[in-house]
Formats: C-alpha cells, structure tokens, sequence
C-alpha cells in the first residue's frame, strides 16, 4: 500500500514539473506574435490641446456649429416675435386700470400660455443644436481616428499618446500591442475557485 502512494506522488510531481515547465516555455497563445517574440512598439505622443486648436477639420466643425446656432437663434426669435408682442399688449392692457378682474385672470391665464410656447420654442431648438453638436462631434472623432492611424501605419508607430488637458489615453494602438484578451485571462485565473453547493431535489 505504501508503495502504491509513494509511485502515485512521484508520478503527480513528475507530472506537476512537466506541466509547468510547457507553462513557462509556452506563454498564452493570446498573445501577439510581437509580444511572444519580446519585441517593443515604436511610442510616440501628440499634445491633445494643440491637435484640438490646430486641426482645421475641427475648426470646420466648430463653424458649421456657431452657424447653427445662430440660424436657430433667428428662427426662434422670428417665430416668437408674434407671441412676445401679443405677451406686451396683454401686461400694457391688464395694467393699464381698464380691465376688471376677469379680464386680468384671462390676461394671466394669457400670458401663461404664452411662457409656456415661448419655453417649448426654446427647448426644441437646444434640443436640435445638442444633436448637431453630437454629430459633429462624432465626425470628428471618427475623422481624428482614422487620421492617426493613417498617420502612425505610414511611420511604423505601435503606439500614438495623447498628452494633455484634453485627458491622457491611447489614441492608436497596432493591433499586436492589445492583450486585453490576455490580461483578462490572467485575471480570472487569478480568482479564487468558488465551489458551487448542488442542492439535492426531494
């Protein structure tokens, strides 16, 4: 009996050793041919607050957005115009001593009516300018996007930073330099095993 445990240990460790030694030799296949070989990535940053000031794509959009604003300030203004002068009249008549106490309370009621379309008029056209600043915005982070990365394949560049107060990040990454896929393998495996008590059914 004793030898049988004493050849059941030897034959574990031998196995032990032999499983961590194609550990060791053999990282994840997760990751990169780059990364396996030990190669490192060209890294370069870009000051993010000069790009935003200086790229004219952005400036364009900021244009097309100030020019919006402006027509949508326009269309409220004009289409206001007849409620804001009917919203005088009734403050001028209903101070004016003229009117009796109905007449006030429907110049009131009036003039509630009136705020209220004038607010409406004013949050439908924040409403428009907030989902053109939205597009706009997507364009340019697109645009910006496939610049960049345009940018660093043409120069070999593994990795382009973005340094400044716009906030630090990676604004392009090759490919082979990602080990989301790794790391998140390494993490979970780095979790305790939780066993899962089975409840037997009566």
């Amino acid at each position: 009996m004793n030898r049988l445990v004493a050849a059941l240990l030897v034959a574990l460790a031998l196995w032990c050793i032999g499983l961590t030694w194609v550990v060791v030799k053999n990282p994840s296949e997760a990751l990169s041919p780059e990364l396996q070989m030990g190669e490192t990535p060209v890294i370069a940053f870009v000051h993010g607050d000069s790009i935003q000031s200086g790229y004219a794509f952005i400036a364009a959009q900021e244009q097309k957005l100030f020019k919006a604003v402006q027509e949508a300030q326009s269309a409220i203004e004009l289409e206001s115009g007849p409620l804001q002068s009917e919203a005088q009249e009734l403050i001028e008549y209903g101070n004016s001593g003229a009117a009796n106490a109905e007449e006030i309370q429907m110049v009131q009621r009036r003039l509630g009516e009136i705020e209220s379309q004038l607010m409406q008029m004013q949050q439908t056209g924040t409403n428009r300018l907030a989902e053109m600043e939205a597009m706009l915005q997507a364009e340019v982070t697109k645009k910006l996007t496939d610049e960049v990365m345009a940018f660093a394949v043409e120069r070999n560049i593994g990795l382009v930073l973005n340094w400044g107060q716009s906030g630090e990040g990676v604004l392009y990454g090759a490919m082979g330099w990602d080990v989301t896929d790794p790391l998140l393998e390494f993490i979970n495996g780095r979790l305790p095993v939780v066993e899962v008590e089975s409840s037997e059914t009566l």
